[in-house]
């Protein structure tokens, strides 16, 4: 008994931390439990009101949707819309670029046209077409003016050509002054038609109009027509003579010039360039006569002499000799009165002989050559001081005026010329006297060879 209360004590003790135990997990669970049933009725609580506010969101989403895709369409049209108006923008430019091309093209052309008339218009009436010409013309080169002011500009200008065109189609009469055949300045009447301009002086000469050296017309007189130019001139009505050429023949014929005018125009250079032409000339027409009176050896003559020599008749050999002319004679006295020598000696003899004589028949021929080489050079030298004299005219002028011009031009060109003319008869010269100068020198090699062979054969 006493063994079994200490037992139940022990059990007692252990039993009650597990009651403890026990009681704290109830309270845990039941604590959990409340927590869960909370949480529960707040999720149902929330739920409800989700569910109450569900259907106006949903509603709102889908208006703000529907409101978005209308935005998104009316953002593509927009950007449709801007595309459209860049492309319509780019093919609005092309075509203002285009049509300032065209307008651009026009004025060109009508550019052109007033310069023609400047160009066309006889120098008479540039006194009333000149300052109307020069205005538009630098209305045109103005880069600060407006093109629709440039065009009413050119616009006057061809208005005033076509009115020009009226007058001149059936014939305008008007005052002006003109240079004369004698060189003065007359009053008088200038008479149009068409492309042809005429003048008749107050004091009675008439003419032609052309363009004058000073600028001023100047009149060209026409024979048997004076009277009538004159008449139409005065009553506004009469015959007139016509050139079909429209005066290019006669400005033609008043280029022509005579071989002094043209060797004046060639400057200082073209007189040494006649002065060896005049001795190219000279030394030409000497060498000739003088190649042409050498004579040659007549045939059989060195046979007959070596035969002479064979038959010991040394004087009838030396006779006959001496009758022979020329160098190719002078050869053969020589070879006569040496014909004794050995032959080695003798064709020695000949040699020197015939090296003696070449000098004499080629003498001046290199005068002709210098000539030849010397005039092209000459030619050039002036053709270079043409061109300088030109480029300091171009300096001073510029290169609108081809008149001013005109002297170097001529300087250069003719003393080219000249150059080439002196110089290509003086070769020509040169090759023919060299080639007779070469024959007469093979005769006479010939002749030396013949008769040393013919002698030194018979003494053999």
């Amino acid at each position: 008994m006493k063994s079994l209360i200490p037992s139940i004590v022990l059990f007692g003790l252990a039993v009650s931390p597990c009651a403890l135990a026990q009681n704290s997990l109830d309270s845990a669970v039941g604590s959990v439990e409340k927590s869960i049933e909370t949480s529960l009725s707040e999720l149902s609580e929330l739920r409800s009101t989700i569910s109450s506010e569900k259907a106006p969101l949903a509603k709102e989403l889908n208006s703000l949707n529907a409101e978005v895709s209308e935005l998104r369409k009316e953002f593509e049209k927009e950007s449709r819309a801007s595309d459209a108006k860049s492309l319509d923008l780019n093919s609005l430019e092309v075509n203002v670029k285009q049509r300032q091309d065209e307008v651009d093209y026009v004025v060109s052309l009508m550019t052109e046209y007033i310069t023609n008339i400047e160009s066309r218009a006889d120098s008479s009436e540039l006194d009333e077409y000149q300052p109307t010409i020069d205005a538009t013309l630098l209305a045109v080169d103005d880069p600060e003016l407006e093109r629709l002011m440039v065009i009413e500009a050119q616009l006057e200008a061809i208005q005033m050509g076509i009115e020009r065109v009226d007058s001149v189609i059936g014939g305008k009469v008007f005052e002006g002054a003109a240079v004369t055949e004698s060189g003065e300045l007359e009053q008088g009447s200038f008479v149009l038609f068409g492309p042809v301009a005429y003048f008749a002086s107050n004091s009675g000469a008439s003419g032609l109009s052309m363009a004058g050296k000073s600028g001023q017309p100047a009149i060209i007189p026409i024979e048997g027509a004076n009277g009538s130019i004159s008449e139409v001139a005065s009553s506004k009505s009469g015959a007139l003579p016509l050139d079909p050429t429209l005066g290019k023949a006669i400005a033609i014929a008043s280029t022509e010039e005579t071989l002094t005018e043209h060797i004046l125009k060639g400057g200082v250079w073209v007189f040494p360039i006649l002065g060896f032409a005049l001795v190219s000339l000279l030394v030409s027409v000497f060498k000739l006569f003088e190649l042409s009176s050498v004579k040659g050896l007549p045939d059989g003559v060195i046979a007959k002499v070596v035969k002479l020599l064979r038959k010991g008749e040394v004087e009838s050999a030396r006779h006959e000799a001496n009758s022979l002319s020329g160098p190719s004679g002078e050869l053969v006295k020589v070879g006569v009165a040496n014909a004794s020598e050995p032959k080695e000696l003798l064709e020695e003899i000949l040699l020197e002989k015939m090296v003696a004589t070449q000098p004499k028949i080629e003498r001046l021929l290199s005068v002709i050559a210098v000539t030849a080489a010397t005039a092209p050079l000459l030619g050039l030298l002036g053709t270079v001081t043409g061109m300088i004299n030109t480029f300091k005219l171009i300096t001073i002028f510029g290169t609108g005026d081809a008149k001013s011009l005109s002297g170097g031009i001529s300087e250069a060109l003719i003393t080219t010329e000249f150059g080439l003319v002196v110089a290509i008869p003086s070769l020509i010269f040169h090759a023919y006297l060299a080639r007779r100068a070469k024959s007469i020198m093979a005769a006479m090699e010939r002749s030396a060879m013949s008769f040393v062979n013919g002698v030194k054969a018979t003494s053999d």
